[in-house]
């Protein structure tokens, strides 16, 4: 790592960022621009759509070999689409931070043992989501789920063009394996190593008493159709999408992937501990 980036959500103190430059300027590794990114959740556009970046310092180049992200899982995934095809190094200073790959105490040790080659780059394939016309990429999730409270959703899942079952439930969730430690995770659906290509299809409160989450393979394609209802659909937690009754919403993996940096200290499994047991 010669050159390093800093993406943070501009709620973080700006010591954190202070000390990250500081160790990096001390191990001779240029600082090639820093910016503030939020998540938003009104954001509906591609995974690699790159505007409304809450750029106030320096853009960040491309020619860094590593972009740190100071925040939380909303900001890695922010900056997963401001910085698309880039490892990203998560510092966690949010309230999960499973996605990070440090934690803000040892940012120092952390530099340095990325520094000595201690930094572990998962590649996790993104989720690829096909309605009216249009392809959408998901990080973590794709949520079908049902417009109005007193409501339930009515959704027909074929995979591979073959008729698999109708669901009668409050919504659906397909996410990936990086997903299956979100909302899919809530919904009863199980964790899933981060180097399996597949996803997983989530129930949310099915009216049945045998409704199971579902592991597909990463070739499969999954077909959701709409029975009687309109539904909403909103890839990860952004605004969501509104789609008539009929409507049919397409689902597998994408062969385009999202690149995290991890450091011993914070491993897949060890995130798993820590977040969540």
């Amino acid at each position: 790592m010669r050159r390093a980036g800093i993406v943070k959500n501009p709620d973080v103190d700006p010591e954190y960022a202070s000390r990250l430059v500081a160790v990096l300027e001390k191990h001779d590794v240029e600082v090639v621009g820093s910016a503030e990114v939020s998540y938003d959740t009104h954001d509906t556009e591609d995974t690699h759509d790159t505007e409304d970046t809450h750029d106030t310092e320096s853009p960040v180049d491309g020619a860094a070999d590593v972009i740190f992200v100071l925040g939380g899982d909303g900001t890695m995934l922010r900056a997963s689409k401001t910085h698309p095809g880039k490892v990203l190094l998560g510092v966690n200073l949010g309230t999960v931070g499973f996605m990070s790959g440090m934690s803000p105490e040892n940012i120092e040790p952390g530099v340095e043992q990325v520094l000595e080659g201690a930094l572990h780059v998962q590649e996790y394939r993104l989720l690829e989501i096909e309605s009216g016309g249009e392809r959408r990429l998901a990080v973590n999730d794709a949520v079908l789920l049902k417009k109005r409270p007193h409501q339930i959703a009515s959704v027909e899942v074929s995979v591979g063009g073959e008729r698999l079952a109708s669901y009668q439930c409050d919504g659906l969730i397909a996410a990936t394996p990086l997903g299956s430690t979100a909302y899919a995770l809530s919904a009863g659906g199980p964790i899933i190593s981060g180097d399996v290509p597949c996803y997983t299809l989530v129930p949310i409160a099915p009216h049945s008493l045998v409704s199971r989450p579902m592991v597909l393979g990463g070739e499969q394609r999954t077909e959701l159709t709409l029975n009687t209802r309109g539904a909403l659909l909103s890839l990860d937690g952004g605004e969501p999408y509104e789609l008539e009754p009929g409507s049919t919403v397409r689902v597998g993996l994408s062969e385009e992937s999202i690149k995290i940096g991890r450091t011993d200290e914070w491993s897949w499994w060890r995130a798993v501990r820590r977040t969540f047991l």
